[in-house]
C-alpha cells in the first residue's frame, strides 16, 4: 500500500520538477534576449567606429593648411603677398 509519506514526497518532487522546468524556460529566454542585445550592440559599435573615422578625417581636412588658405582667400578676400626681394647694396 502507498503511504501518505510517499504521496507527499512524490507531490513535492513533482512541484520541484515543475518549478525547475519553468526556471529553465525563463533562463533560456533571458539568454536569448541577451544574445540578441549583444548582436545589436556590436552592430552599433561598428557603426560608431565608422562615424568616428569619418569625423576624424573631416576634422583633418577642414584644419589642413591648404583648406585654411582657401577659406582665407575666398571668404575673407585675403591675398598671398609675394616676399620682397632683398639685395645687398655692397655686392653691386
Amino acid at each position: 500500500m502507498i503511504s501518505t509519506k510517499m504521496i507527499v514526497n512524490f507531490l513535492l518532487a513533482l512541484v520541484t520538477l515543475f518549478f525547475l522546468s519553468l526556471e529553465k524556460i525563463r533562463l533560456s529566454w533571458e539568454v536569448s534576449t541577451l544574445y540578441n542585445n549583444n548582436e545589436i550592440l556590436n552592430v552599433e559599435h561598428e557603426n560608431l567606429k565608422d562615424m568616428n573615422l569619418q569625423l576624424i578625417t573631416q576634422f583633418h581636412i577642414e584644419h589642413s593648411p591648404a583648406n585654411i588658405e582657401k577659406i582665407a582667400k575666398e571668404n575673407l578676400g585675403m591675398i598671398k603677398k609675394r616676399p620682397k626681394e632683398i639685395t645687398n647694396e655692397k655686392e653691386r
